[in-house]
């Protein structure tokens, strides 16, 4: 289950709020003098600098016995990432991908399984089924216009959501 992703200015409107702030990305503060109800820092940070590739750490990796390195997708609005894990018997191996959507919230997730919701860490969220019944998506909204989609293909029925909730719980704090 993928999302089709609208091609647009909204990479171009990045680039230009990130030239007009001088704060590094990272967790918003609220400062002395200011009155905001939230903060998102997916304003400040251009999709360029986003790699998902670099959200899921060493230790999940061996763990999981990933096996391929990872590989890398810049999407206009967004980026996306996806490891392999090739298992001698090729029903027990599976991918993993990381996709952040700069343009794409929760509620224009695409699919017709029914959806648990979760939450990890400080991100609400989902999971589902994809529709092919294949594999298992965490969708962590960052923002009502932004997400993260943790998917898991493959692999033993029993551990696709698992698998995708381990994985959520590695990555949530580096997502944007």
């Amino acid at each position: 289950m993928r999302r089709s992703i609208r091609f647009g200015v909204v990479a171009g409107a990045a680039l230009v709020l990130a030239a007009c702030t001088t704060q590094e990305p990272g967790i918003p503060s609220i400062g002395a003098g200011t009155s905001g109800s939230s903060v998102s820092t997916t304003a400040t940070t251009p999709v360029a600098a986003i790699d998902p590739c670099e959200w899921l750490p060493d230790s999940v990796v061996r763990e999981l016995e990933i096996t391929t390195p990872a590989r890398p997708k810049k999407l206009k609005a967004g980026a996306s990432c996806r490891w392999r894990a090739e298992k001698p018997v090729i029903a027990d191996s599976f991918s993993i991908d990381i996709t952040y959507y700069q343009d794409r919230g929760l509620t224009d997730f695409k699919g017709d399984q029914p959806r648990t919701p979760v939450r990890v860490g400080q991100h609400e969220g989902f999971q589902t089924l994809d529709d092919s019944k294949t594999g298992c998506v965490v969708a962590l909204g960052l923002t009502d216009t932004s997400s993260v989609d943790i998917y898991v293909l493959g692999g033993p029925e029993s551990q696709w959501c698992a698998t995708a909730n381990t994985v959520a719980n590695q990555v949530e704090s580096k997502v944007p």
